[in-house]
């Protein structure tokens, strides 16, 4: 992916696209993206698409395109009325909605889709489509629950020590030095189910969790040189690291989370823990990706 922020004068301009389909989750998509567009300038494109013999609860089942252009015609009358000078521009996709949002991120900074996975079906934008989106997506993709409110809280970034972190660390660490927020650096470590055994002895509790707290202190200081004077804490726990950022994500305002995405099979499942945290999120998560889509993402401010 190219880094693709456009220049307004000497100010970068960030291109997010939203999701758009009428129901709560775009509503929530939308609520964020106008949010953001308070503190970082933006380009917004909306987004909708009318996937070929499906319509939506509750309407017609014959001619169901109309639904989505009102839909998409109030977002953008909204835009209008609540941030009239953003740029924005409106788009109606045919096809199937992973794939053709999948294409419109290749042009994006971001990606911003809502979910209301516990809900009623309300439209296209719901339950296992923000997993998809993850797991494909040319660039970071904001996943948005239902249920968001504007918080001002700590960033949040899931630390697995391998090649998804530097991708994670660099998006968390430029929103909390934009946003002026802590950022709690996030390492959860178990001991494996194979007890691991070094010289015919096990290795002992403490020296598990000294490696692990040497891991996360290394990554925690390689951000605090990028970005001087962030705010950075170490936050080390022991147990299951999906169920560590979930508890992370109910005081935060945004956890980052990198996904391996390996392949058909690889990308379709994320990897488990990016997987188990967006099926159970508190606030809206930013999933990286893996850092070959990745290869010119700043990271420094």
């Amino acid at each position: 992916m190219r880094f693709l922020r456009m220049k307004r004068g000497s100010v970068m301009v960030e291109r997010v696209v939203v999701a758009i389909d009428g129901g709560p989750a775009s509503t929530a998509a939308l609520d964020w993206a106008l949010a953001r567009a308070k503190v970082q300038p933006v380009s917004l494109e909306l987004t909708t698409v009318v996937e070929f013999g499906w319509a939506p609860a509750g309407g017609p089942d014959d001619d169901f395109r109309p639904i989505y252009e009102r839909a998409l015609a109030d977002a953008t009358r909204r835009v209008e009325q609540e941030a009239p000078d953003i740029k924005k521009t409106s788009y109606v996709r045919r096809g199937v909605p992973a794939d053709e949002l999948v294409r419109a991120s290749a042009s994006a900074d971001l990606l911003v889709v809502g979910t209301n996975k516990t809900g009623v079906l309300a439209g296209a934008v719901y339950g296992t489509l923000p997993l998809r989106l993850a797991a494909h997506s040319r660039c970071p993709v904001v996943v948005v629950p239902t249920v968001w409110v504007p918080s001002a809280g700590s960033i949040a970034v899931g630390l697995e020590d391998d090649a998804t972190a530097e991708g994670a660390l660099a998006f968390a660490a430029g929103e909390a030095s934009r946003l002026g927020r802590v950022l709690d650096v996030v390492h959860a470590w178990s001991i494996p189910a194979t007890i691991a055994v070094e010289y015919g002895a096990i290795i002992p509790f403490h020296d598990l969790q000294e490696a692990h707290a040497a891991i996360l202190a290394e990554a925690a200081d390689r951000v605090r040189t990028a970005h001087p004077g962030l705010d950075v804490r170490e936050v080390l726990e022991h147990g299951p690291a999906a169920m560590v950022l979930v508890d992370a994500s109910g005081e935060a305002e945004m956890v980052v989370v990198g996904t391996h995405g390996r392949g058909a099979v690889g990308s379709l499942f994320l990897g488990s823990v990016s997987h188990d945290v967006l099926l159970n999120l508190k606030c809206p998560v930013a999933v990286i990706p893996r850092p070959e889509r990745l290869p010119d993402y700043p990271v420094e401010p």
